[in-house]
């Protein structure tokens, strides 16, 4: 049998083994190179940050730089020489100890630890505890680290590498000194991995790497992984080979796609869905790509700088297309949409079948109105009826009117006759009817004492009373209320309320306290009638697309404004 030789992946044969070779974490390096030279190194460091930025790997240059043999103060980088260096980057250094804290999380490995501290370094100059993934401790764990970290022997340095610092204790946290590694930028990342397929000997573009470094989002351990997988299919390596892997799509196609959902053509945009998925299109990396191609949209639409989007040529002037034929507000809505509707996908029983819906909803409500166009379309009508009144009546003009008249008189017999009405079971309760009428006049009445100011009388008769009666003949107007107050203002006030109404009224009016069960306070009955004209109005077909228009709205009030009306100043050179 041949021997095969083991294949090291691209992440870890490219892994950065010195300052220089790390990417995008250039203020973090100088801050390391600046404390090495000035003897300042912490006793304990903390790199946090996102998967695949370099937590692990700083923290084992750290430890190379620190044991160095033949480290140079005007450059500090590990010789890579030395028996320090070499035993460190083989794994096999007494001194520098790496813990996965993801499988060791107990106090018992603590302890450990703190066992160890004591001990010098056999042959190295430090001592070193590399903790992986430190947010993995567990609580006890973490307090029997606390006294070691905080006043560790001089020739021990502890580095914890983590992606989630929120759950790291701050006792722990404020005994480090920490680094916030962050995201690499999808342009180094492509510029790099342009390097490694030249070094490997594969030909790629720009165009593909650029794809590589965006689906990696920031992480470089992420993009080498893809590559590895594109570099296995070939060379040269294809944009549709790129495009495979990824699960993206023909870029055309989905374009195209983007551009019809704007125009609302629901047809072709099913039909060019089809033909995506029917190729293989992944329907949640179609779903980010349109997201994406929104949010270019958008930051173009808003004018910022273009050179900042790593998108193609071809890309770039359809986004542009776009932005010139549709305002903001639309595209807002767009997105608020967009962002709703993908993640139902996710809930749904068949993804094809919940995205054709989301293709559906997009396109027809693409078709509805913004609500700036509503105004601008409401002040154009005013416009055009302002013109037609001030021109004499036509023939047309007359028979339109006619025309009009007669359908509201149909409509009206329609509404009148009961014959035509559907044939309910329900029965008109007189009482509630009695009810509401007794409710009417109260509230007509109350609202003449709040008018002359007597607010507190007006609270107590809305709000500590229940009406069980109002007479309002010629020889008797009386009011019986039930009192459902604690309050001995509420009482006091009765005497007062039907001196304010013979006064408003000019007739003698009486309010006694009854030992019936009232109906409804007047503040009842009024938010009875609030809700009433609210139901009322949600059936109204303008305020129909208001609430479709934006998500998760809903009618909560009504205010009436009255006529406003907007004056124009004419330029005095028309």
């Amino acid at each position: 049998m041949t021997d095969i030789k083991n294949y090291i992946v691209l992440a870890r044969k490219y892994r950065p083994k010195k300052l220089s070779d790390i990417i995008g974490q250039e203020e973090t390096c100088k801050i390391i190179e600046g404390s090495v030279k000035l003897d300042r190194i912490a006793h304990a460091f903390l790199f946090s940050g996102t998967r695949g930025v370099g937590k692990t790997t700083l923290a084992r240059i750290l430890a190379k730089i620190v044991n160095c043999s033949n480290l140079k103060k005007e450059m500090i980088e590990p010789c890579e020489n030395c028996g320090n260096c070499k035993s460190i980057n083989s794994d096999n250094n007494l001194d520098v100890v790496e813990i996965d804290a993801a499988s060791r999380t107990g106090v018992s490995d603590v302890r450990e630890i703190i066992d160890n501290v004591n001990y010098r370094p056999v042959s190295a100059k430090k001592k070193i505890f590399i903790i992986d993934e430190v947010h993995m401790l567990s609580k006890a764990a973490f307090n029997a680290l606390l006294k070691t970290l905080e006043e560790p022997p001089p020739d021990v340095i502890f580095i914890f590498a983590t992606t989630e610092t929120e759950k790291i204790p701050l006792t722990i946290l404020s005994r480090c000194q920490r680094f916030q590694l962050s995201r690499i930028d999808a342009d180094l990342i492509s510029r790099f991995l342009m390097q490694i397929s030249g070094k490997e000997g594969f030909e790629i573009d720009l165009e593909g790497c650029n794809l590589i470094a965006q689906a990696s989002e920031g992480s470089v351990r992420d993009a080498l992984s893809i590559l590895d997988n594109v570099l296995t299919r070939g060379n040269p390596v294809k944009i549709e080979v790129i495009r495979s892997v990824l699960g993206l799509s023909d870029v055309g196609l989905v374009l195209q796609l983007f551009q019809l959902l704007f125009e609302g053509d629901v047809i072709r945009s099913i039909q060019i869905f089809e033909d995506l998925y029917k190729k293989g299109a992944s329907i949640q990396m179609l779903s980010q790509t349109l997201m994406k191609l929104t949010y270019h949209a958008m930051r173009i639409k808003t004018q910022i700088d273009k050179d900042s989007l790593v998108i193609d040529s071809k890309t770039l002037k359809i986004i542009e297309l776009i932005c010139a034929n549709y305002e903001m507000d639309f595209m807002v809505r767009f997105w608020e949409l967009i962002q709703k509707y993908i993640n139902e996908i996710n809930k749904c029983f068949d993804e094809k079948q919940c995205f054709e819906m989301l293709i559906m909803r997009l396109c027809y409500a693409s078709l509805i109105p913004t609500p700036f166009e509503l105004v601008n379309n409401n002040d154009l009508i005013k416009d055009q009826e302002k013109q037609k009144n001030t021109k004499p009546p036509t023939d047309q003009t007359i028979a339109t009117n006619h025309t009009q008249s007669a359908s509201d008189i149909t409509e009206d017999v329609f509404n009148n006759n009961l014959a035509l009405k559907k044939n309910t079971n329900d029965k008109v309760d007189i009482k509630t009817q009695k009810e509401e009428s007794s409710l009417s006049k109260f509230k007509f009445l109350v609202d003449k004492i709040e008018k002359n100011s007597e607010m507190l009388v007006s609270y107590h008769l809305k709000n500590s009373f229940r009406l069980v009666s109002l007479i309002d003949n010629k020889s008797v107007k009386e009011i019986e209320l039930e009192n459902i107050s604690n309050s001995q203002d509420s009482k006091k006030i009765l005497w007062k309320a039907a001196k304010l109404l013979n006064e408003e009224t000019k007739e003698r009016w009486m309010i006694s306290l009854s030992s019936k069960t009232g109906d409804k306070t007047l503040a009842e009955y009024e938010l009875e009638l609030d809700r009433r004209k609210i139901t009322e109005l949600k059936k109204d077909s303008f305020v129909k697309k208001i609430l479709e228009i934006i998500p998760e709205s809903e009618v909560v009030s009504i205010m009436e404004l009255g006529n406003i009306e907007i004056s124009k100043k004419k330029d005095n050179n028309e």
